[in-house]
This record gives structure tokens, sequence and C-alpha cells, in this order.
């Protein structure tokens, strides 16, 4: 069974509540009812009944609480017996896996050949659950995370930046906020992700409203559709560093570097007492 699945589950039956669990985990609600769902699909039993202040254990579900703290206690003192040869997991979203990590994590190797990471790449909440229940050491967030066992690290904002194709008839200069409406707007991700909110609000404090023609989940997919003059649209920095210098995309700071994405380094607090972690992350927040 799913260690992080057994985890909520005790979580769950601590608090007699779902919203509470779903709070301490720092997921929605949602997703931590699909995941019990699956968890008694594999239990092939119902493991809690609702009740008027929350939900209650059943009698299958109180059998399996010992069964349940049983793995979970053998895993986590499993992993401290390895941990010291045990590699560093990382967790990061698709973009910091794609543009920023191989450049950190190849620089830290040449300098450390002894270093050995397991890298995944992950959702926003995905990365908070693996911090949560210690499938991962360390996160890569281009969001803000509070969380009472979380210590988050802030390292150089990077800028959020308006890009086009050469072709564009706003190649040569950004012609104002008034021309904003008329353009078709490629966004990355869906309106709930914390970028396109960041993007979205400061669009909105301007009073304007994009006509988003696609919403794409990769940062390359958005490129390649802007360089086929397309539509236009707003990307961090670092992730066209690379294009703007070979002049097949145009970039705009439209926003006078007041629009930015947050880059932070999020982990449980008890991580800092290990040595090679601390030495790993005071090594990314001076190369980055």
């Amino acid at each position: 069974m799913n260690l992080e699945y057994l985890e909520m589950f005790l979580t769950i039956a601590r608090f007699g509540s779902i919203n509470k669990a779903a709070d301490a985990l720092y997921l929605a609600q949602s997703t931590l009812t699909h995941r019990l769902k699956q968890l008694e699909k594999q239990a092939g039993a119902s493991l809690f009944v609702r009740t008027a202040s929350g939900v209650a254990l059943t009698p299958e579900g109180r059998r399996f609480v010992p069964v349940a703290t049983s793995v979970v206690e053998q895993m986590r003192s499993f992993r401290q017996e390895a941990g010291a040869r045990r590699p560093l997991t990382i967790s990061a979203g698709k973009a910091f896996a794609s543009y920023e990590l191989p450049r950190l994590i190849g620089s830290y190797r040449r300098q450390h050949p002894d270093f050995t990471c397991y890298v995944k790449s992950n959702l926003f909440e995905e990365a908070i659950t693996a911090l949560l229940t210690g499938t991962a050491d360390l996160a890569l967030l281009g969001s803000e995370v509070y969380h009472p066992q979380l210590q988050q690290i802030a390292l150089t904002d990077d800028r959020i930046v308006l890009i086009v194709a050469p072709e564009h008839p706003w190649a040569e200069q950004f012609p104002g906020f008034d021309h904003w409406g008329l353009q078709e707007v490629i966004a990355f991700a869906d309106a709930s992700a914390p970028f396109r909110q960041r993007v979205d609000r400061f669009l909105a404090e301007q009073g304007l409203y994009s006509n988003v023609i696609m919403e794409l989940d990769s940062f390359s997919a958005v490129k390649r559709m802007v360089m086929q003059n397309l539509g236009v649209a707003m990307l961090p920095e670092r992730t066209v560093c690379e294009e703007v210098a070979a002049g097949t995309l145009i970039m705009h700071d439209i926003a006078g570097g007041v629009l930015t994405r947050p880059t932070l380094i999020a982990f449980a607090k008890h991580k800092e007492q290990d040595q090679t972690f601390r030495d790993f992350v005071e090594w990314v927040k001076q190369a980055y």
C-alpha cells in the first residue's frame, strides 16, 4: 500500500475530521477524500463513517490502525537507519526541473562527486505532501507555503515578462495596456495555478482581462506557440533567456519589475539537523 495513504489515514484518525486532516497535510479536501477512497478500495473495507462532528473509525478502521501504524513506524525506522547513505530526494515543478535544476545539480556534483540525489517532478500540492510525509527532503517551489512543520528559504525572485515573436507588431515596443484586450494571449496553466493567479492578479489591477486562446501546462509549449506568432504570453524571465539571446523571442518588462515569481526552497524543519542537507541548501542559495 502507498505509504503516503497510510500516513493520511492515521492523520484523519487522529483529528477525527477530513477537513482538519486536509489542513494539516496542506491538501484540498477533495484530494484527501479521493485518496481515502483509493485506500479503502485497496483495503477492501470502509475505514470511516461520517458523524455530526466529522468522521469516526469503523470497526474495520479500528483494526486497520495498528496495521498502518506498524508499517509507517517500520518505514520511518528504516529511513533513519539508511539516512546516511540515502540520496537527497528533491521535488520540483516542471519548469524548475527543466530550466534550473540540471545546472544546479550538475555544478554541485562536479564539486562533490559523491553527491547523489533522486529528483521527481511534482505539482505544488504533491510536493507539499511529499515534504510532510518524508518522501521528499526538499522542494523547489514557485509559490509561498505556510505550514507550521515546514521551513522555507526565498531565493532570488524571477521577473515575469511579456514575450512576443520577432515579427509581432509589439516586437519593437509594448504599445501600452490599452491594447491588451485586443491581443490573443497564450497562458501557462489554468486559472487555479499559483503562477497564473499571480499574472491574472497583476492584470486585474490594471483593469485588464486577457483574451486567452490557449492554456498550456508547459513553459516550453507556450514559448513554441509564441514563436509561431500565434499570440503573446507572460513567462518568467529565466525560462526565456536562451530564446531572447538567440533572437527567436522578444521580451518586454511591462510591469516595471514589480511582477515577479518567487522561488523557494521548502523543507521539514527537522531537516536542518542534517549536515549534508544544510550544505546542499546553502550551496543552492549561493549558486542560484
